[in-house]
C-alpha cells in the first residue's frame, strides 16, 4: 500500500488543481451561464480527506461539450463522447507532472456532476487520485474568452 507523503499531497494536490482550474472568469450578470463547482478530492494512503474546493465558472452560453473537460497548460484530451446526457472523457498531461485521466459526467438541467480519476507517477511510484466534482447554475455572467 502506499503511503503519501507530504511532497506527494501536495504535488498531487496541484496537479489536479491544474485539471480543474477555471479557463473563463465571471464577469457580472450576462447572458451566459454562471455555475458554482464543488470538487472533492479522494487519494489511497492518506490519513485524511482533503477540504472539498468551490469555485465559480463563467460557461459561454453556445459552448461545445469539450469545454466543459477540466484541462489546462499541458494537458489535452485524447477522447471524449456523449450519449444522451452522460459525457466520458480522456486526458492526457505532460511536462513535470504528468498524468493520465479518465472522467465521467452526468448532466441534468440546472446541475451536473461527475468523477475523475488520474494516474501518475512520482518518485518512480505509481499514484492514484479520483476527484468528484458537481455542478449547480447559480445565475448569469459574461464569458470573457
Amino acid at each position: 500500500m502506499f503511503v503519501a507523503t507530504r511532497f506527494h499531497r501536495a504535488a498531487l494536490a496541484s496537479a489536479a488543481a491544474a485539471l480543474l482550474a477555471v479557463s473563463a472568469p465571471c464577469v457580472a450578470q450576462g447572458a451566459d451561464q454562471l455555475w458554482e463547482v464543488t470538487v472533492q478530492m479522494e487519494m489511497p494512503g492518506m490519513p485524511m480527506a482533503m477540504a472539498p474546493q468551490v469555485r465559480r465558472v463563467c460557461v459561454a452560453q453556445n459552448h461545445r461539450d469539450e469545454d466543459l473537460i477540466p484541462v489546462q497548460g499541458n494537458c489535452r484530451v485524447l477522447d471524449s463522447k456523449r450519449a444522451g446526457n452522460r459525457m466520458t472523457y480522456a486526458i492526457a498531461c505532460t511536462g513535470e507532472q504528468a498524468m493520465n485521466a479518465t472522467g465521467e459526467t452526468t448532466f441534468a438541467a440546472d446541475r451536473y456532476d461527475g468523477r475523475m480519476r488520474m494516474t501518475m507517477s512520482q518518485g518512480g511510484q505509481p499514484m492514484e487520485m479520483t476527484q468528484t466534482y458537481a455542478g449547480r447554475r447559480v445565475g448569469g455572467c459574461t464569458a470573457t474568452k
